[in-house]
């Protein structure tokens, strides 16, 4: 069960995380500057205000592609990719007014959004993961026939006595590598 390489999907939900971080914290401090800068600390947002904003929108612009591709790691459904670029255009609208304006009620409104930001995109990656294990048993049984097979593996024979078959082989012949 171990294994000694990270996987694709391990680091896309540790740059996800890495990403949410900035515009979370960037746009607290906002609106604790003044506390920041009264204790003496040199936070970018008392240093750099402008800054501190564009930090935000460059990395809820890079959550974008990142979500984009999550569904390439195995760890979801490509129908996450859609519903997470609904949730990222809005993250990177929220950012793009608090990189135009700084102010506290845009501060406040993408603290806000990063506050339910993180449930909603899990909740979309784990609906997606459930999609796509059901997806693909469903493709694993219909794949040559196998749904019919594991419906029905006793199947008639074409004459006008019922033979049982072998659910594995289809043979009539009565050797069945399966034990009943």
């Amino acid at each position: 069960w171990y294994q000694r390489r990270v996987r694709g999907g391990a680091l896309a939900l540790c740059g996800l995380l890495y990403l949410w971080q900035f515009p979370h914290f960037n746009s607290l401090s906002h609106n604790v500057r003044q506390d920041y800068c009264r204790a003496g600390y040199h936070m970018l947002s008392v240093v750099d205000s402008r800054h501190n904003a564009l930090v935000s929108l460059r990395n809820t612009v890079a959550l974008i592609p990142l979500c984009a591709a999550i569904p390439f790691t195995g760890i979801s459904h490509c129908s996450f990719s859609f519903y997470s670029l609904l949730v990222n255009a809005y993250f990177t609208y929220l950012a793009w007014n608090f990189y135009r304006d700084p102010n506290k009620r845009t501060a406040r409104e993408l603290f806000r959004f990063s506050l339910v930001y993180l449930p909603i995109v899990f909740g979309f990656l784990a609906i997606g993961y459930a999609f796509k294990e059901r997806t693909s048993a469903d493709d694993r049984h219909h794949v040559q026939g196998k749904y019919m097979a594991d419906l029905c593996p006793v199947l008639p024979s074409n004459g006008p006595e019922h033979v049982s078959r072998c659910p594995v082989t289809h043979s009539a012949s009565g050797t069945c590598p399966v034990k009943k």
